[in-house]
């Protein structure tokens, strides 16, 4: 796993910085935050990567906008026969007939719409996308409507509930089949924020996913239960100005029905992902 200094780890995540209601928000409020670093490795390993992310949100009287996106792409020299080292053939950083190999290919992008109708509690609809080649999407697209509640909202702790229907469309990479596959799905996720003081702050979330009925490649709607996916997301949050912050965070999404492999391919993909992040986090509005 490498070590990205970005901001990567939100694949399927539904929610968004900042829990302040925005029906107490007199006049808009906009904030903007963007992310970008990599990781080189050079010597008897060859692998570099480069991770960016940009969280928008605006807030006026009853409404709350808000747009997140992430890209991670990673390349690398590789073993190709498993002795364990890298000959001159099989190198390829300063090398132009021998390319590296992509070793992560991810991007994601979601908007979302929250109209508030008390103090605590609104109605939301998203849409997104999401292209992550490794865990076998060549495109993920949804869209989801559903509940948040704000159990609590203090000025040292927040705790934000959300019930929601996804409708989704699974298109993955060149080989898998069914080559796509259509779901309707329950969502479940709770979000929990704690500061330790006006510089350092604490975040847990956990999201549970679970598919109803799916149609795969144009057949009938049946009903699908197996499919659970879970993603668990810890962060800390370290201020270091008024304008940049460093965050650590922890992704592990687990599926219990992990994307096929190609066809021919006899090995199987992981359940797990799991991503530790380093980022560092520029305030610009």
């Amino acid at each position: 796993m490498v070590l990205l200094f970005s901001l990567l780890a939100f694949a399927e995540e539904s929610t968004f910085a900042g829990t302040q209601d925005p029906i107490k928000v007199e006049k808009a409020e906009t904030h903007l935050t963007a992310n970008l670093g990599g990781n080189l490795a050079v010597g008897n390993s060859e692998a570099f990567s480069l991770g960016a992310g940009l969280t928008f949100t605006n807030k006026w009287k009853s409404n709350q906008i808000g747009v997140i996106g992430a890209a991670g792409l990673g390349y690398g020299a590789v073993d190709a026969n498993a002795d364990g080292f890298l000959s001159a053939a099989e190198r390829c950083l300063g090398v132009k007939a021998n390319p590296c190999q992509p070793t992560t290919e991810m991007f994601a992008l979601e908007g979302r719409y929250d109209r508030f109708f008390s103090e605590r509690s609104s109605l939301y609809i998203l849409v997104g996308g999401l292209h992550d080649k490794f865990a076998g999407f060549q495109l993920r697209s949804h869209v989801q409507v559903g509940y948040a509640f704000h159990i609590l909202d203090t000025e040292r702790d927040k705790l934000k509930t959300e019930v929601g229907v996804d409708f989704a469309n699974e298109a993955y990479v060149e080989g898998v089949v069914p080559a796509s596959t259509k779901l309707l799905a329950a969502q479940v996720a709770a979000v929990y924020s704690h500061s330790f003081n006006e510089n350092v702050g604490f975040s847990e979330s956990i999201t549970i996913y679970e598919p109803m009925l799916t149609q795969p490649d144009g057949s009938p709607f049946a009903p699908h239960f197996t499919d659970l996916r879970i993603t668990n997301v810890a962060s800390i949050n370290m201020k270091v100005s008024n304008k940049f912050s460093i965050t650590l965070s922890d992704t592990l999404a687990w599926r219990m029905e992990p994307v096929a492999a190609p066809e021919g391919i006899t090995e199987t993909r992981s359940p797990v992902d799991n991503s530790l992040t380093i980022a560092l986090v520029a305030s610009i509005l």
